[in-house]
């Protein structure tokens, strides 16, 4: 099985309450396609780009990301109902490459500090002797 992303836009003058209608129309027809949903993230109204805001005359739109497991084939059975599916103003669907547990969690990183010295004339550039 492979990981995907699917993010979605959605108009968001619908609100909260049709938005979720339509996502979990979305992760049912995942499931249904043998998919396997990780997680869901509802990142709320953002501002869209300026070349996309010709495509319904919209600034901002709702922002969802889905992440799903499946086979190969799943991605492009998925477009065909998103193509279909009304209030939709953009969707797309990566691969993703899932990252190691210990990433995740926070390994700790090492930070080395850098002592720079003493920078030569400053006390003469400043007027101090």
């Amino acid at each position: 099985m492979n990981a995907y992303e699917l993010v979605v836009l959605f108009d968001p003058n619908l609100g909260e309450e049709k938005i979720g209608q339509i996502i979990s129309k979305i992760e049912a027809k995942i499931s249904s396609l043998g998919g396997e949903l990780e997680k869901t993230d509802k990142w709320g109204v953002k501002n869209l780009p300026g070349r996309l805001k010709s495509a319904k005359k919209l600034k901002q739109a709702y922002f969802t990301v889905i992440y799903f497991k499946g086979a190969s084939e799943l991605p492009g059975k998925l477009q065909g109902f998103l193509k279909v599916t009304e209030n939709i103003i953009r969707y797309s669907t990566q691969r993703s490459q899932p990252m190691p547990a210990a990433e995740i969690e926070g390994a700790p990183q090492k930070i080395e500090a850098i002592n720079v010295g003493e920078i030569k004339g400053a006390e003469e550039a400043l007027g101090e002797s």
